[in-house]
């Protein structure tokens, strides 16, 4: 009888336990419905839904890329599968379950990528609209959200406040940025550096207008802003207006500069071993250096020095990027100069001249190597 009682209590606990474990699932398990208007007018999906996913709105691919204005395309080979939308020379490419995705071959991460979601396919709206010439606007209650996209730069009929203006609203970053006239940039990859979790970036683009936006995921955690821009194949770093971490709670605005004309590449000026046996000495050597082409908008000056010192080698650091024509001559003070030959180091034969331009080093750092030697 004691067993049969004991039994009966065990099965009444687990009972309750299970109830109180589903309980809870049931109150949240219904979603805040998201209405996605285009150009004012409500969009109405067939069957899969707009879902919320890790902060970031997915919807089906075909609706929203039709919507845009797109030609759509679906490529299925067993382990690829890619939604692809084409118009007016324009061609973005998601890859199902790849966090990067392409605008115009141009590679972009994403913070959540295109999926399936019940047999439906599902692409980052946002992403999708701006990168298209559309700005988002977002609004929230406590029953639905309100998505509108509309062409970049229209006014909706209740303008919301310019993403750099002081509307700092939580859990959300954005702001602008502009080169040093003050036009805006358009392209520029910006992104938040979450300052608990390693790798776990969160990233946007800038509209033709210059703005982005990034909504931050609901956690205790500070960011701390970055982002670069790539001019002619080199790739420059944002200069931003505040450079202070945030609490995620609070958001923030954000704005940079680009400022292109003030990047510089490193030259390392090497002379030949035999040469140095012989007492020659790479500080008695003048480089004449004329600008061929100067993507990075510099002055296009002719740059004749002595190499020097600097932190990283033996040589220039504060030349500006771009191609280059060099000539050396050894020049020791109180002798007359002699013409040298020069060569791209451990690329090319030795010239009375040769042209050379930076290459990346690291993110962020250029530079280029020279060999002289005596004739």
């Amino acid at each position: 009888m004691t067993t049969k009682r004991f039994s009966r209590s065990l099965k009444i606990i687990v009972c309750a336990f299970l109830l109180l474990t589903l309980i809870p699932q049931a109150l949240f398990s219904a979603e805040k419905t998201i209405n996605i208007y285009f150009n004012g007018e409500l969009l109405y999906f067939d069957n899969a839904q707009p879902v919320l996913k890790d902060g970031r709105t997915l919807v089906p691919f075909r609706k929203l890329f039709e919507t845009l204005g797109f030609a759509v395309k679906w490529v299925d080979t067993g382990s690829l599968r890619q939604a692809i939308g084409t118009k007016d020379g324009l061609e973005i490419e998601l890859t199902i379950n790849d966090n990067n995705a392409k605008v115009n071959g141009k590679s972009i991460l994403l913070d959540v990528p295109a999926q399936m979601i019940q047999d439906s396919t599902m692409v980052p709206l946002r992403f999708v609209s701006e990168n298209s010439g559309f700005q988002v606007t977002f609004t929230d209650s406590s029953s639905a959200s309100e998505i509108q996209i509309r062409p970049a730069g229209a006014a909706d009929e209740a303008p919301a406040p310019a993403p750099n203006t002081d509307d700092v609203e939580p859990y959300v970053v954005k702001g602008r940025v502009v080169d040093t006239q003050g036009r805006p940039i358009q392209g520029a990859e910006v992104f938040a550096d979450n300052q608990l979790l390693y790798n776990s970036n969160l990233n946007a683009v800038t509209d033709a207008n210059g703005y982005y936006r990034i909504d931050l995921p609901l956690l205790a955690t500070t960011w701390r802003m970055g982002g670069s821009h790539s001019v002619n194949s080199y790739k420059i770093d944002l200069t931003p207006e505040v450079d202070a971490a945030f609490a995620g709670n609070t958001g923030a605005i954000r704005n940079f500069t680009l400022q292109a004309e003030t990047v510089y590449g490193e030259l390392y000026l090497y002379i030949a071993l035999d040469d140095f046996v012989k007492g020659y000495m790479e500080n008695n050597v003048e480089l004449t250096l004329t600008p061929i082409d100067s993507p990075m908008g510099g002055s296009g000056q002719v740059i004749t020095k002595y190499g020097y010192n600097f932190p990283g080698g033996f040589g220039m650091n504060d030349v500006p990027l771009g191609k280059y024509k060099v000539t050396a001559r050894y020049a020791p003070p109180g002798e007359k100069p002699v013409q040298m030959l020069v060569s791209v180091r451990n690329k090319g034969k030795y010239a009375d001249s040769v042209e050379f331009e930076f290459s990346p080093l690291v993110p962020g750092i250029y530079q280029a190597e020279i060999e002289v030697k005596m004739p």
